[in-house]
């Protein structure tokens, strides 16, 4: 089930189930999430669902418009997981556990192939690695994916004292990152999330250690 939990000042102010083909958010009360504060437009935003279960967002003229993990909204965007949400003194977090269940499915496959297979060797067209801040150690994705943690079999063990454990995935061109656990355990350019796409210079901490994700 996808979500909104809406904030205030850092105070949880309610969960919203995204149980309709779409909503409005807004200062005004005819829409499904009301915002009342003078820094929302009447009509601010809409989130909708789309085919295959995806719900995208768009900013519906506000003045003082959308942010998502602090970019600007332009055009409509398909959320994630995770995503940050900025609407005027509110701060909305989408989180969408069948969009979590699909990413952790597609990474349990990716490792289980990669296990029940001869490894064929392939030259991918992008490659990415990680660099421990601490020691500027460096750990290549040659495979396109690693496990970070102190959870079963991991390729870079962290010194946590809860159970914790993370996965990154490469998708083509793209890296995905995803927590393994039911509270997110990645923050990623210091904001915590459960799964998000990777881009390259982005600060990953995991278990208290800190890497970057570059481009080889």
């Amino acid at each position: 089930m996808a979500r909104l939990r809406i904030r205030k000042d850092g105070t949880l102010l309610s969960e919203v189930e995204l149980v309709r083909e779409e909503i409005k958010i807004g200062r005004e009360p005819s829409n499904e999430v009301r915002l009342a504060d003078l820094t929302v437009s009447r009509v601010h935003a809409r989130v909708w669902r789309e085919q295959g279960n995806h719900f995208k967002i768009e900013d519906l003229k506000s003045t003082n418009g959308v942010l998502i993990n602090g970019h600007r909204l332009t055009t409509p965007v398909q959320l994630a997981d995770g995503d940050e949400i900025k609407i005027g003194a509110y701060e909305l977090t989408f989180s969408d556990e069948h969009e979590l269940a699909t990413l952790r499915l597609e990474l349990t496959k990716l490792y289980t192939r990669s296990f029940a297979t001869p490894h064929q060797p392939s030259e991918p067209s992008t490659v990415g690695m990680l660099i421990n801040e601490a020691n500027n150690a460096v750990f290549a994705l040659a495979n396109g994916k690693a496990a970070l943690g102190n959870e079963g079999a991991v390729d870079i063990r962290v010194p946590a004292r809860e159970k914790i454990r993370a996965s990154i995935a490469q998708r083509g061109t793209e890296f995905y990152i995803c927590s393994e656990t039911v509270q997110p355990c990645v923050r990623l350019n210091g904001a915590l999330v459960m799964n998000a796409k990777l881009a390259f210079n982005d600060r990953i901490e995991v278990g208290g250690r800190r890497f970057i994700f570059r481009e080889m």
